[in-house]
């Protein structure tokens, strides 16, 4: 697994190594959503965020590699974590909360199980990557209910977590923002028919060796937003084959970072271009 716990050791030894490490915002049950900085405060900056999908909780580490690995001129700004109480959830059940009204609320919405091993949303059932404002709610597969997963949410931006990243994006005004999930090697670009720089899709499945498709019938997700209210390139970068149990992606770390490394050099290099 990776915790929680596992995260903050490793900030802490890239904080040892010269990296900043800051705090975004907190989530529903008042985790830090932290994130780490390499690179250069001039020039133009990319942002990188990762599992804000509880089961896709290996992306966490993946970041955390990636940004470790970086040895490019923009400054990267990392948040590894986007959803730790999903995370936390996921990988150690009810016992990851404290409050018993949330653990039977969590327990119902869980169909009465206690395994939340495929859970997507966070503390609230709230899908975070449906909940941010770009044609919110009219998504393919968006629900209405607090559910394990596509849960849009009472309305946009109503979560701690998505506002955190939202106003984080906006203070840093990015050039590029990354998006990992799993699984399926695919990328995802674009939003709503627009896409803002058509060299940013081929250039990372030059990297990647993963084919990149428009997104459709999504909405509400971080990369979607990014797209529309910035009108530059967002892409979502699914990692670990389609086959690969979500609680076992962990396993194939090694041909995630081998490759994905080298994207954000290359968006670091289109960016100066």
């Amino acid at each position: 697994m990776y915790t929680v716990s596992d995260l903050d050791k490793d900030l802490a030894v890239l904080e040892g190594q010269g990296a900043k490490v800051f705090t975004v915002g907190y989530s529903e049950l008042g985790r830090p959503i932290k994130g780490v900085f390499n690179g250069n405060t001039d020039g133009p900056q990319l942002f990188v965020q990762g599992a804000i999908h509880a089961r896709e909780w290996a992306t966490a580490q993946l970041c955390v590699l990636l940004t470790e690995a970086y040895r490019g001129k923009c400054g990267l700004w990392c948040v590894p974590m986007s959803n730790p109480d999903g995370a936390m959830l996921a990988q150690f059940g009810l016992d990851s909360v404290a409050d018993s009204n949330k653990r039977d609320f969590l327990y119902r919405i869980n169909g009465k199980s206690d395994d939340f091993t495929l859970w997507k949303a966070n503390a609230r059932a709230v899908d975070l990557n449906v909940n941010f404002n770009a044609l919110w709610g009219t998504g393919k597969s968006n629900i209405t209910y607090p559910a394990p997963g596509n849960y849009i949410g009472p309305y946009p931006f109503s979560e701690s977590e998505s506002r955190a990243l939202g106003e984080f994006t906006d203070k840093i005004r990015p050039r590029f923002t990354v998006s990992y999930h799993a699984r399926g090697r695919v990328i995802y670009y674009g939003f709503n028919g627009s896409n803002p720089d058509p060299t940013v899709p081929p250039l990372v499945s030059s990297v990647t060796g993963y084919p990149a498709y428009t997104s459709e019938d999504s909405a509400g997700g971080y990369k979607d937003w990014f797209v529309l209210t910035t009108g530059r390139a967002g892409v979502t970068i699914e990692v670990g084959k389609e086959t690969t149990p979500y609680q076992y992606l962990q396993q194939e770390l090694p041909s995630m970072l081998e490759q994905n490394k080298g994207v954000f050099e290359a968006l670091c290099r289109a960016a100066g271009e």
